[in-house]
């Protein structure tokens, strides 16, 4: 598998916003540090050479201002490993095809790819990423010919992909890819049901006692 093949389905190089800091380097804001990393998922339908991930693991390892070096692990669905390191530098435009942008956009904002120029954020929205709650703006790309276009979703605060779907019409050839892992964010917790419950009803019944013990309160007031 050649690596541009791979990159073209925004998969294979990122960057990492750490402890919630984003670093501002001429407007372009980067929290970074070194050892972050994330996992995908990865469905493809159809044949097309040299698209043939299943699955793949970025990771920080060495960070310098915006340029951020990347090792990148991954698996094929001939079940073969391919190891690549890869740099990318946010303040230039060098994005990796747009797998990784600048943190803290907005709705309307607009990023540079020295690949197809500027890209804008079209929208976002709360959703569920890799087990947590997480602001997610979308955008999407669409080449020059019109045969390949990919929806792209960034997690705000870090500026990583968390999901993207690429279709291209002229190979009848889609591919979904899904974060299903990370060291960025630590998953929520499911809601106990019982526990929950029986939160509530605790504090009814705070309520209730406390406006019972007010009452007799004004009652031996009046009578005194």
């Amino acid at each position: 598998m050649h690596k541009s093949g791979f990159f073209a389905i925004p998969l294979t190089v990122f960057i990492v916003a750490a402890l919630f800091t984003a670093v501002a380097f001429a407007d372009v804001y980067i929290g970074v540090k070194k050892g972050d990393w994330i996992e995908y998922q990865v469905a493809i339908t159809g044949n097309l050479e040299n698209h043939d991930a299943q699955w793949a693991r970025e990771e920080v390892t060495d960070v310098q201002g915006p340029v951020l070096n990347i090792n990148s692990t991954t698996l094929l669905t001939n079940d073969t490993y391919l190891y690549e390191n890869s740099t990318l530098n946010l303040q230039t435009g060098h994005l990796g095809d747009d797998f990784c942008i600048p943190a803290n956009l907005s709705t309307g904002d607009v990023f540079y790819d020295v690949r197809i120029g500027n890209v804008t954020i079209t929208s976002s929205q709360q959703k569920t990423c890799v087990g947590a709650q997480r602001t997610v703006l979308i955008g999407t790309v669409v080449t020059t010919n019109g045969t390949e276009t990919t929806t792209f979703e960034w997690d705000k605060q870090t500026g990583i992909l968390v999901q993207a779907f690429s279709n291209y019409t002229d190979y009848n050839f889609t591919m979904a890819t899904v974060a299903n892992g990370t060291n960025m964010w630590q998953p929520q917790p499911p809601v106990d049901s019982t526990q929950f419950y029986a939160l509530i009803t605790g504090i009814v019944i705070v309520i209730v006692a406390v406006a019972v013990i007010l009452v007799w309160r004004k009652k031996v007031k009046v009578k005194s």
